[in-house]
């Protein structure tokens, strides 16, 4: 019974030590808090829940190496962010605690991208005004800062419009064959559009507007149905 109990503490002793050795192989991809790590590990990497130590620290959860999901980061200054995370950024709701005029003062509510953007969370857009516009649909296509503007009648793209007119809070105007709109967009985008074109019965002219807000950072398709 005795060499039983001995080899299984051999065992447990050997398992023990290769999770140590596992942890010390395991990394984070935040310098600030990379020097020490003890938490679950998929393929050298932190990932699930976990404790990261540097000059910072967090505790919560990982995903790929970075914070991912839910935790909470202390600054060597003395600062805290307890909410959510995504791929080591503050991203979704959360509370950060600091010092503000020797005061503890507290910022809560939401955040994209590692900035605060307010108690709630913003609109990926906001159509604020249309005339003679009969719907209006605002696609997110991929990562560049754009805004295009497209021209729907019956069903299909129409150029077939006068006196375009368009204003942007930012970004560089561009108005080709195969774009109109505005490129190196910086968001929140504020735009205007404004056009003539035949109602459907090519009786009368419309005078069509449209304005609108971005808040998403992204490439837009903006189509305009009238």
């Amino acid at each position: 019974m005795k060499r039983v109990v001995l080899i299984a503490g051999i065992v447990t002793m050997s398992l023990s030590a290769s999770a140590i050795y596992a942890q010390s192989n395991c990394k984070v991809l935040i310098p600030r808090i990379g020097d020490s790590y003890a938490g679950s590990c998929k393929q050298g990497l932190a990932d699930g829940s976990g404790e990261a130590f540097g000059i910072d620290q967090y505790k919560g959860e990982f995903k790929k190496g970075f914070p991912d999901g839910v935790g909470i980061y202390f600054w060597q200054t003395g600062e805290t962010y307890n909410g959510e995370w995504k791929k080591g950024l503050r991203e979704g709701g959360g509370k950060y605690t600091f010092k503000y005029m020797g005061r503890d003062s507290v910022l809560a509510g939401v955040w994209k991208e590692d900035k605060y953007v307010g108690e709630r969370d913003l609109a990926s857009y906001v159509i604020e005004y249309r005339n003679s516009i009969g719907r209006v649909t605002c696609m997110r296509m991929g990562d560049r800062p754009y805004v295009k503007y497209k021209f729907s009648r019956n069903g299909g793209e129409s150029n077939n419009i006068n006196n375009l007119l368009m204003q942007g809070s930012s970004g560089s105007e561009s108005n080709t064959a195969s774009f109109s709109g505005f490129e190196q967009v910086i968001f929140p985008f504020k735009g205007k559009v404004t056009f003539n074109a035949l109602n459907s019965f090519q009786t009368a002219t419309l005078t069509c507007e449209l304005r609108l807000i971005i808040n998403e950072p992204g490439s837009w398709i903006v189509t305009m149905f009238y």
